[in-house]
């Protein structure tokens, strides 16, 4: 499976990649689909703020490993090393950034799925839909918080839920 998205964001690309790149561990600030995120580990890649991420999801939780992070290239890429099914073999997301004016970045990002046997066989289409949904917004809620500095609607939306369900459990 294969998933790409393009965004044009109106804010110059260093402060694009502060916020995707330089603050890799925080995403859930932004990203709807998450409900917590942090980064851990020591770095492996030179300028890298962790080399890992934990994601706390409505489903479940996950952890990624940093692939490539070159802030000269504006290039992130990272891959989901924990917490999909079993029948999901690799997970890997890039995301590349492009100045396209002093205050215009080109933003990129392309996921690709891979499954594995027979169970990924039968499960790939439905995966291909839910994934498909959660990815659609995400670089529309990179937009929306590098330009304004909140979360976007969408992810407005989940916040509050989640904290109707937090607070329904206190």
């Amino acid at each position: 499976m294969e998933f790409k998205k393009e965004i044009i964001i109106n804010r110059k690309i260093a402060t694009v990649w502060d916020i995707l790149g330089n603050q890799f561990g925080d995403a859930y600030k932004w990203a709807s689909g998450l409900n917590h995120s942090r980064g851990y580990g020591a770095p492996t890649i030179i300028e890298a703020p962790s080399n890992n991420r934990a994601c706390e999801l409505p489903s479940g939780k996950v952890k990624e490993v940093i692939r490539t992070f070159d802030p000269q290239k504006y290039e992130l890429e990272y891959e989901v090393i924990e917490g999909f099914p079993f029948f999901v073999d690799t997970a890997i997301n890039n995301w590349q950034l492009n100045e396209i004016g002093s205050d215009k970045t080109r933003v990129n990002m392309h996921l690709i799925v891979t499954t594995k046997g027979f169970i990924g066989r039968i499960m790939a289409p439905m995966m291909k839909i839910q994934l498909a949904k959660q990815i659609a917004s995400i670089p529309n809620d990179l937009k929306h918080f590098v330009e304004t500095g909140q979360p976007s609607p969408h992810k407005t939306k989940e916040l509050q839920k989640l904290s109707k369900k937090v607070a329904s459990v206190l």
